[in-house]
Order: structure tokens, then C-alpha cells, then sequence
């Protein structure tokens, strides 16, 4: 007696056929996605209140949502209603992931009386925001350990930080040249910083600015020559290392016992007399002193 053929049953048919047409449809997308986002960033905005306009470059897109662009320079426009003011901002894409937050303010009462009636959408931007300056603060610190001992402001000094049109970092130092020293020597405290890798501005009174160029053979008189210094200037013993030469320059006060804001400085032979390497500072750095190699620089600032 011939087999008879097995059948599937008609739902289960009709099942199976659904499941393969979802997975198709699944792939087809996930590929299409991959090909979209080739080469594209996410970037994640989120603009208070949630009725607000966004546009990039001209071009809209949805708030509370993410867009995949190519990397390049932006401007993003965000606007709501007559009584809100208009949020611009100017970013630049590259590869890594950005949010974006912000919140659009009032400009008159009717502004401050809407912000009051969308409190919540306005608090959750809030957050984010508050959220995301924590994320980059630990970033930065990390970055930058310094930033986890800065400020410090007392009677004797101040050290703070700022950043440049360039965001880079500047550490600057406030301070009467009597305690420059002790500024210093707390910057070496921190052991967790290369302090010959910062860029340190000094903002005390600098003996060093003008520079006489001279041909004295002898160390000691071409440095004394060079930046015509005053009698209560003296120069620590001279020191070589590898082909430079260096020492301290500081104040020395007979009157009160004391010595004082020592000025480090490199030279090296030429012919027979000297060239400065490293204008005087308190501290040499790869800033100040970009042609020397910071090993070098972290055994000078040492003496």
C-alpha cells in the first residue's frame, strides 16, 4: 500500500510563511540601515519644549530623535513660538557620537509664563544637560588630573584654570614674587600631574622679559649680561646635563634672610659663549620650552 504524503496544515502554512516574510523584511532593513549609516555619525538631539523647530543646515529634523550625518560642520537652529528666543549652535561632526541639548528661553513675560506650563519637558532637558556636564567634567578630569586639585586661592597665591579660543587648557598662577616659590612647590605636590607638560602662565612681575644678546665666554657673566640683572639677583652653581647647561636664577634678600622666585633657564655652548635654550621661568614646560624633551625638562624643574 503506497505512503501517503504528509501535509501541513493550513495555519501552520500560513505561520511559517509569515515568520519567513518578517526575517526578510528584518534583513532587508537591517541592510538598508547599514548602507544609510555608512560612514554617518549618530547624533542625538533634544531641545526644550518638545514643540520646538529644528533645523541643520537648512535641512529639518525631529526633536527627541537621532540623525546619522556625515562629518563636517553644522548649524542647528531651534525655534518654538514669538515668545521663546531662537537657540543656534555650531558643531562640527566627526566619529564620535554627540547629544545635543538645550532648552529655548523667554524673551518677555508671555515666554516665562509658557516655560511654566511645559515645567516638566523643561526639567527633563534640564537634567540631561546637568547630566551630560557631569559626564565631560569626569572626562576632562581624567584628561587633565590637575583639574581635581584646581582652584586654590589663599593669602600667598591662586592657581586657576581656563581655556584658550582653542580649548586648550591654561594653569595660571597669581602670586607676589615672594611666594612664587611656594606656588610651585605646590603644583609639585600633586603626584598625579606632569606639571612640565602644562601650560602655565605666570602672572608675577618677570625680571627676564628683555634679553641682551652678548658674546661673554663665561656662564655666570653672560647671564648676568644677557638680562642685566640687579644686585639682588644670584645664580645657583651651574649644572650640565648631556650638552645642556643649567641653573636657577633667584632673589636674594639679605635683609630678611630669605631667598626667593628661582627662575630656571637652560643654555647650551656656542663658539665661544653661550645661547639660551629656555627663556627664564619658575617652571620649564613643553609649552615654554617646546625644543627640549620633557625627561629633561622633569630633572630641571627638579633642582
Amino acid at each position: 500500500m503506497a505512503n501517503k504524503k504528509k501535509s501541513f496544515p493550513k495555519n501552520l502554512k500560513i505561520r511559517i510563511a509569515l515568520v519567513a516574510s518578517l526575517l526578510a523584511i528584518i534583513i532587508i532593513y537591517s541592510v538598508a540601515t547599514l548602507i544609510y549609516r555608512a560612514g554617518k555619525t549618530r547624533v542625538f538631539i533634544q531641545i526644550a519644549p518638545n514643540d520646538a523647530v529644528i533645523t541643520l543646515n537648512d535641512t529639518r529634523v525631529g526633536n527627541k530623535s537621532e540623525c546619522w550625518l556625515t562629518p563636517g560642520n553644522y548649524h542647528l537652529v531651534a525655534t518654538s513660538n514669538e515668545h521663546l528666543a531662537v537657540y543656534e549652535r555650531d558643531f562640527e561632526v566627526k566619529n564620535e557620537s554627540l547629544k545635543i541639548y538645550a532648552t529655548l528661553s523667554a524673551i518677555d513675560d508671555e515666554g516665562k509664563d509658557f516655560i511654566e506650563k511645559h515645567r516638566q519637558e523643561y526639567a527633563v532637558v534640564e537634567g540631561l544637560i546637568g547630566d551630560q556636564l557631569n559626564s565631560e567634567g569626569e572626562k576632562e578630569r581624567e584628561a587633565n588630573p590637575i583639574l581635581n586639585h584646581l582652584p586654590i586661592n589663599n593669602s600667598l597665591y591662586s592657581i586657576s584654570y581656563e581655556y584658550d579660543n582653542n580649548n586648550q587648557l591654561i594653569i595660571n598662577i597669581k602670586s607676589e614674587l615672594k611666594y612664587l616659590d611656594v606656588a610651585v612647590e605646590k603644583l609639585k605636590t600633586f603626584k598625579d600631574v606632569s606639571i612640565s607638560s602644562l601650560n602655565i602662565v605666570f602672572h608675577s612681575k618677570n625680571t627676564f622679559e628683555q634679553f641682551n644678546d652678548n658674546d661673554n665666554s663665561d656662564i655666570i657673566q653672560f647671564i648676568k649680561t644677557a638680562y642685566n640683572l640687579p644686585n639682588n639677583y644670584k645664580i645657583n652653581e651651574i649644572k650640565q646635563l648631556n650638552d645642556y647647561y643649567y641653573t636657577t636664577v633667584y632673589i636674594d634678600d639679605y635683609n630678611n634672610n630669605l631667598q626667593y622666585a628661582h627662575y630656571r633657564i637652560i643654555l647650551k655652548q656656542k663658539g665661544e659663549s653661550w645661547e639660551v635654550i629656555s627663556s627664564p621661568q619658575p617652571i620649564l614646560t613643553t609649552f615654554n620650552t617646546p625644543n627640549v624633551a620633557k625627561d629633561i625638562l622633569d630633572i630641571i624643574n627638579s633642582y
